[in-house]
């Protein structure tokens, strides 16, 4: 019985492989390569009745999750740290990617659900590492002259410095923003929705001013994804071979 049920369910698929490669909203430049997170899944297809009444499920086979990083002049792309999985990937998510002259900080929110891959990280381009700096369900931003990182999670308005992971300030709020983004070495962009608006905070009064700053998605990203994608065209990867890498 246990075998007919995996005969019949495995003939509910076609045997071809299917990959596809999803990227983020966003990503940075270092130079010629562009780095940005992204998924590659390697799955089948459904066939027959398996298809009704809406299309039907893929059945995966593998996947990765990551950071990747494309070349314009080596026209290459390969993944620079990989990351837990994830399901849903983009949709369910928010990310935000930012960097100063030796880290990415990178800002992962499943928007559904709680997820174990949520959370801060630092990817730093001299070592290639990557390590979680919080799991506090957030997006940074990081400012270059003096190493500092802020991000609001419940409420809370967190100023850091990232090298030394030690507080510099944290200040309540009345509601907590979409994210946030760094105006000056003083002042703080707060972006919040319902509805769409753009705040100041001033770090040094602790006061909040309106803004004329229009609110966009992705406000300040170095990179956005249809510029990702022509570069990776260029490239041509062989996800399978990316795949069998790992």
């Amino acid at each position: 019985m246990i075998i007919t049920s995996m005969i019949m369910l495995n003939s509910c698929y076609h045997r071809e492989l299917v990959y596809s490669f999803e990227k983020s909203s966003g990503g940075v430049m270092i130079g010629s390569a562009c780095y940005y997170l992204a998924q590659i899944r390697e799955y089948r297809n459904p066939k027959g009745i398996s298809r009704f009444p809406d299309g039907g499920q893929t059945k995966e086979i593998r996947q990765i999750f990551g950071l990747f990083k494309t070349d314009s002049i080596s026209k290459s792309t390969v993944l620079a740290a990989r990351l837990g999985n994830v399901y849903g990937w983009p949709i369910r998510y928010k990310t935000r990617i930012e960097k100063d002259n030796a880290d990415i900080a990178i800002g992962i929110v499943n928007i559904n659900l709680p997820d174990s891959i949520n959370g801060i990280y630092l990817f730093n381009l001299y070592s290639g590492r990557m390590l979680k700096y919080t799991d506090e369900e957030a997006l940074p931003s990081i400012l270059e002259k003096d190493s500092r990182i802020a991000y609001c999670s419940n409420k809370i308005l967190s100023v850091e410095n990232y090298i030394n992971k030690i507080s510099v300030a944290r200040y309540p709020l009345d509601i907590t923003p979409v994210y946030v983004n760094w105006k000056n070495e003083n002042e703080i962009f707060l972006f919040y929705s319902d509805p769409f608006r753009v705040k100041v905070f001033d770090l040094k009064s602790g006061t909040i001013i309106s803004s004329d700053v229009e609110y966009i998605a992705n406000y300040n990203q170095e990179i956005g994804v249809s510029e990702i994608n022509r570069m990776v065209e260029k490239t041509s990867p062989d996800l399978r071979k990316l795949l069998d890498n790992q």
